[in-house]
């Protein structure tokens, strides 16, 4: 019974170690599986769903010199870190938001970017790995993208267009 109570009493320093020991592995995880902003390309999608293992998958399987990863995300991925999101290199986002984001997108042709889901045909591209929702959905480069000087962002984004 006495050490059953001194278990209870020290209950909240073990939780809290236990807290500290996640956050340790996640943080040594998250960099030993990723890389810098130079050698990346991260698509962010604001769709309802995105298969982001399997688009990963498909466009890893042929990339440019230089870069070692590719990471698709929806946006719901970035919700406290905005800088992942000012530093896209390709941006999926429908039409509501083209104008709020207006600074951070660049169109990879035309004014309003490319137009890569209409709502009135259903047709899309990408329609294996994104669900998008009821409006038009355009596909814009990222104005802090490490990749707009290289071309990589935009030779990435021409292969989403072509898959």
């Amino acid at each position: 019974m006495r050490v059953l109570k001194n278990i209870l009493s020290q209950l909240h320093s073990f939780l809290l170690w236990a807290l500290a020991s996640v956050l340790l592995w996640a943080w040594i995880f998250g960099l030993a599986t990723d890389t810098s902003f130079d050698k990346k390309v991260m698509i962010f999608c604001h769709v309802p769903a995105v298969q982001e293992v399997e688009l990963t998958t498909e466009l890893e399987k042929d990339l440019p010199e230089g870069i070692k990863m590719v990471q698709v995300h929806p946006f719901d991925y970035v919700m406290f870190d905005t800088v992942s999101i000012t530093r896209a290199d390709i941006l999926i986002i429908p039409a509501i938001d083209v104008a709020e984001m207006g600074d951070e997108i660049v169109p990879l042709e035309g004014e309003r970017g490319v137009q890569v889901y209409d709502p009135d045909t259903g047709e899309g591209i990408l329609l294996d790995y994104i669900t998008y929702g009821d409006e038009a959905y355009y596909l814009f480069l990222g104005a802090g993208s490490a990749h707009l000087e290289d071309g990589i962002a935009a030779e990435i984004a021409e292969k989403l267009l072509d898959m």
